[in-house]
């Protein structure tokens, strides 16, 4: 019966450690070529089901023709996409830049999800974000969150601030007055980044 338990047990841990990970096809797009290779994709602990979006930040691992394990790091490629749960996921590499430097740490470039194609892009940064204890000495709850970020063009990354938020929005929108307006009068807020990017792109770009 110890035996049986036992063996039942290391099923179990080999089933999740295997569920963590998910193999698809993708693509690797590099100055202009693209190569089709088969992504293996570590899948989120708190979020069961989800791609890892943090650490596909940082690098992402393959196989290559011949069927040996690489890994792709953001300074070896313009983009990765790959479709996984019915979306077409896009990874932008993206260059470090001032008003991003905390999430780089050492790294120059990062891949960023990307959110909303066009003129102005908007991206999803992930990170870890952790929870108060509940009592002294005790240990908060560790869980995932994104925050978005602007580029406009090949220009710099563009996270906005919390603290200051219209002000901050009104600067970096100088070039659209009809936006600036909406923000100004609370129209479109902290919750609305994905609307003023689509905004932009429709009503802020000389046709």
């Amino acid at each position: 019966m110890r035996n049986f338990l036992l063996i039942t047990a290391l099923v179990v841990l080999s089933f999740h450690a295997h569920a963590r990970v998910a193999k698809v096809l993708g693509t690797i797009i590099s100055k202009g070529q693209s190569n089709d290779v088969m992504f293996e994709i570590k899948l989120a602990a708190s979020m069961p089901g989800e791609p890892n979006f943090e650490q596909l930040q940082h690098k992402i691992k393959y196989y290559d023709e011949s069927g040996k394990k690489q890994t792709l790091g953001p300074e070896d490629a313009d983009e990765i996409r790959f479709r996984y749960g019915g979306e077409e996921i896009r990874m932008i590499s993206c260059a470090n830049t001032p008003d991003t430097e905390a999430f780089f740490s050492s790294s120059t470039r990062i891949f960023l999800k990307l959110q909303i194609d066009g003129p102005l892009r908007l991206y999803q940064f992930y990170a870890k974000q952790g929870t108060a204890p509940n009592y002294p000495g005790g240990t908060g709850m560790t869980y995932m969150a994104y925050s978005f970020i602007f580029q406009k063009g090949n220009g710099p990354l563009k996270q906005p601030v919390n603290l200051g938020f219209k002000k901050d929005m009104l600067e970096y929108f100088s070039d659209c007055p009809a936006l600036r307006e909406r923000i100004e009068s609370k129209d479109l807020w902290k919750e609305d980044m994905e609307a003023m990017t689509t905004y932009y792109n429709q009503k802020c770009i000389a046709k």
